[in-house]
């Protein structure tokens, strides 16, 4: 699972990309031109120690995010048909399965706003139009070619790119819009920018920080462009930053007074899985304790996927559990006993903390 986190310069970006990734990058004040960052982020899950102690697993790994932090660009108001995302960074953000949109409402005086003023509801508009821009030249070039074809399958993808491109001439981004299975099979290819969910993260100061359940209502509110596909979240990724280093009782003082109930880092994960609609299974044996997050109704041959291509192809079925079952157990010999041990086929349906035995022969 790749996240971009796109917005405008100054906004904290890096900042909260150290957060996530537990990178130590500095950018003072945006002072250097910098290239694209890649970091992965790691969900606390207390599931996978209690499994791992019933199996004996030598290795836990958590499921994980890959973020990309891509440097803010300044919105050319004299072209605003041209976005100013240079191309080989909106090539890396289409390989991304969401945006994380971070937007400054902090106030330092020695951080200058590029526009003079602080106006995150301004912000966010001219952030998702930098990739309705970008949207719409790609939809025009391809209707250019269909132009020139005569089959069906072409008329059939004509007709849906002509409602995208008039779509994105109204600024109105593609995720707005419920395309039905078939048509999102067609879009996929393109990976439109704007089509992707998208995380909105407003970046606070302390004085702030308690106050941002009014913040992000108001933020909601103030505009009917950015309403469908999308998660709200806040963050005061300054001082946050500095509560990471802290011992965690001192941290958990501090997240406290700033009205926090969960450190920067699992608040924009659980926002993250929210907004996908991810859920996490598990698998676990002598090696290694093992958490994977896949969309949910995801089947039990989708999930033997997720872990690799030959389980996927060779699946037999699935000996599944449940994790809290199995740590009250005590074993796996003692939860089959108990009658709690089930094999399941292909279309069976994965909970969140399912536990996964896959049997498979290729």
């Amino acid at each position: 699972m790749k996240c971009g986190i796109v917005g405008p310069p100054l906004a904290g970006k890096t900042t909260l990309f150290n957060i996530l990734t537990g990178s130590s990058f500095s950018d003072q004040y945006g002072g250097s031109k910098r290239e694209l960052r890649r970091g992965v982020a790691h969900l606390a899950d207390p599931r996978l120690e209690a499994v791992a102690r019933v199996t004996g697993s030598a290795k836990i790994t958590p499921a994980a995010v890959e973020y990309i932090d891509v440097p803010g660009v300044t919105s050319e108001k004299q072209h605003p048909e041209v976005s100013g995302y240079p191309p080989h960074y909106l090539s890396e953000l289409r390989t991304a399965d969401m945006l994380a949109l971070l937007l400054r409402e902090f106030k330092d005086d020695r951080i200058p706003h590029q526009t003079g003023s602080i106006d995150t509801a301004r912000d966010l508009i001219d952030a998702t139009l930098e990739f309705i821009i970008s949207d719409h030249a790609i939809a025009e070039r391809r209707l250019k070619k269909l132009a020139k074809t005569q089959d069906k399958a072409s008329q059939r993808e004509e007709e849906l790119l002509e409602r995208c491109r008039d779509a994105l001439d109204s600024e109105t981004a593609l995720r707005e819009f419920d395309f039905k299975e078939e048509e999102k099979k067609i879009l996929s290819p393109y990976s439109f920018l704007s089509l992707k969910p998208l995380l909105v993260v407003v970046n606070v100061d302390e004085e702030t920080a308690p106050r941002t359940g009014d913040l992000l209502d108001r933020l909601r509110s103030s505009t009917d462009q950015v309403t469908k596909n999308v998660g709200w979240v806040a963050v005061a990724a300054g001082i946050e930053e500095e509560i990471c280093n802290l011992e965690e009782d001192d941290r958990r003082e501090f997240l406290d007074e700033l009205g926090f109930k969960l450190p920067a880092l699992d608040r924009i994960i659980e926002a993250t899985f929210s907004l996908l609609g991810l859920i996490t299974f598990l698998t676990s044996n002598e090696k290694e304790t093992h958490a994977w997050a896949i969309p949910a109704g995801s089947s039990a041959v989708q999930a033997a996927r997720t872990v690799h291509e030959d389980f996927a192809r060779g699946f037999i079925r699935a000996e599944v559990c449940r994790w809290d079952e199995l740590v009250e157990a005590g074993s796996s010999a003692r939860l089959r006993e108990m009658g709690k041990m089930r094999l399941e086929g292909k279309k069976y349906i994965i909970q969140d903390g399912d536990l996964l035995d896959i049997r498979f022969n290729v």
